[in-house]
């Protein structure tokens, strides 16, 4: 029983030390990449992709930066040369939805432009700040009216800015060549999305005294955004004449600019869809609606948070698969050799009971979105670990050396003339180890994280210390109640 529970607080701390190991290499490589704000990054072009607004939010953004060309300095080399980086590991190493340009101009915004850290983005967004940046960008779009141009002549003006010497973002470029490549709708459309009040209202030709339909008299103008954006005058202020009813309040003039915001975007729009959802007619005012798009950012985060911790999974398992293969760091030949030598496995006894005393630094991908990585506590972290896990005198040192036996020897061989015989058997010594049972079963170990394996540690250690329970006291026999003692 003693040898049994020895070799297995051996095992479990030589799973620990990886585990540690391999979640702090992770911390490592996200602080570096920045791997939590590419997956905010990410999840927000999720929540706002939509093709039917990509012609109208590239025709302000092409408008915005031309006008602002003259005034804003031209940006460094270094920076656009991160930037376009950034958007290669955000759309072509990570799938997801296509560039939106919206996502980009919600970017760009000063409220989450200022919570930018690193070459990437923000890597946490609080909830009101997304709302009120949406909302204001929204507000500066110019949406479809009865002469708006057609997609393709919208798209057109973003060549203007090169015309004009700006340089345009690469993300703008790109969603302008996808959105130009598809054909323009059709006529109806636009008289779909114009004003039904305009068209009830022009003059009909002598003769035709027939009065317009009921849905088109029934059906309201969308307000407009400047109008309701603007202040009341002081005529408007009083009560309306005929005793009717009272203008709205200050606090029902936002949602009914919302509104209008929402009626005047492309009715084939998901995300005009999903914000008239949101915000629809229960909605009493703007706080209540603030607190239902809030609430809609928050799920959205919790989905982000989700996908980031089976990437992180994904990664930490994958990179303990390399210590084992590396480390050679064979389960089962461990077990062997625990077995056999009692002096190991007294060292490794005592190694053991001070790694109980410390429990591992959280990893932030266990937490939620608005933890970020630690690249000097992970570097530290990880220093700690691997020295504690070649000192544990296993022979657990870093190298992969090729077998003896080979099963193919004349493939090998040609390969050796042609790669070198160096790489040939680094190759077989990395096959070799892929293969062996032990390998695959302490990579599968180590990839169920430290705080597992520090609790197991812990109650093995304490079941060790406590040894075996006292038998239960049993009078001498012939002795009488009264000489019994009592414990």
């Amino acid at each position: 029983m003693g040898t049994t529970l020895d070799i297995a607080i051996g095992l479990v701390s030589v799973f620990f030390l990886l585990s540690v190991l391999s979640s702090a290499i992770y911390e490592a490589l996200a602080g570096v990449f920045r791997l939590r704000a590419l997956n905010l990054a990410q999840s927000i072009e999720i929540m706002l992709a939509d093709r039917a607004l990509d012609p109208h939010v590239l025709r302000s953004l092409a408008a915005r930066e031309a006008a602002a060309h003259g005034a804003a300095p031209s940006e460094p080399i270094a920076t656009r040369v991160l930037r376009r980086a950034a958007d290669l590991v955000r759309v072509r190493l990570m799938p997801g939805p296509h560039p939106s340009p919206l996502a980009d101009a919600l970017r760009q915004h000063p409220l989450i432009k200022d919570l930018k850290y690193g070459w990437v983005g923000p890597s946490y967004i609080p909830a009101h700040a997304f709302v009120a940046a949406l909302i204001d960008t929204l507000r500066h779009i110019d949406w479809p009216r009865s002469d708006a141009p057609s997609p393709p002549q919208a798209v057109a003006a973003a060549p203007s800015l090169a015309q004009a010497g700006a340089a345009p973002s690469p993300l703008l470029a790109r969603a302008a060549l996808s959105i130009a490549a598809t054909p323009a709708p059709a006529p109806a459309g636009d008289a779909a999305s114009a004003p039904a009040g305009d068209a009830a209202s022009a003059p009909a030709p002598a003769g035709d005294a027939a009065p317009a339909s009921p849905e088109s008299a029934a059906a309201p103008s969308p307000p407009a955004i400047a109008d309701a954006a603007a202040p009341p005058s002081a005529g408007a202020a009083a009560a309306p004449p005929g005793g009717g009813a009272a203008l709205p309040s200050s606090d029902e003039a936002p949602l009914d600019e919302l509104k209008g915001i929402i009626e005047r975007m492309p009715r084939e729009s998901d995300l005009r869809r999903a914000l008239a959802t949101i915000v629809d007619s229960t909605v009493r005012d703007m706080r209540e609606a603030n607190i239902r798009l809030e609430r809609w950012f928050n799920d959205a985060m919790d989905r982000a948070s989700g996908r980031y911790k089976r990437r992180a999974q994904l990664i930490i398992s994958a990179t303990a698969l390399v210590l084992c293969v590396g480390f050679n760091a064979d389960s089962i030949k461990l077990a062997g050799a625990l077995s056999r030598d009692a002096v190991v496995r007294a060292h490794l006894i005592a190694a053991a009971q001070e790694m109980a005393k410390t429990a591992p630094r959280a990893a932030p991908h266990e937490g939620g979105m608005d933890q970020d990585e630690d690249l000097m506590a992970a570097l530290a972290q990880g220093g700690s670990a691997h020295g504690k896990l070649t000192g544990l005198d296993l022979k657990i040192a870093w190298g992969v050396q090729a077998p003896e036996q080979t099963s193919v020897p004349r493939l090998w061989n040609a390969l050796s003339a042609i790669l070198g015989q160096a790489i040939v058997a680094w190759i077989r010594g990395v096959l070799d180890r892929l293969l062996s049972p032990g390998i695959l079963i302490t990579a599968a170990a180590a990839s169920l994280g430290a705080p597992f394996w520090f609790d197991l540690l812990n109650k093995l250690v304490n079941l060790r210390t406590v040894g075996k329970s006292p038998e239960p006291y049993e009078p001498p026999k012939g002795a009488g109640p009264d000489t019994s003692v009592n414990r």
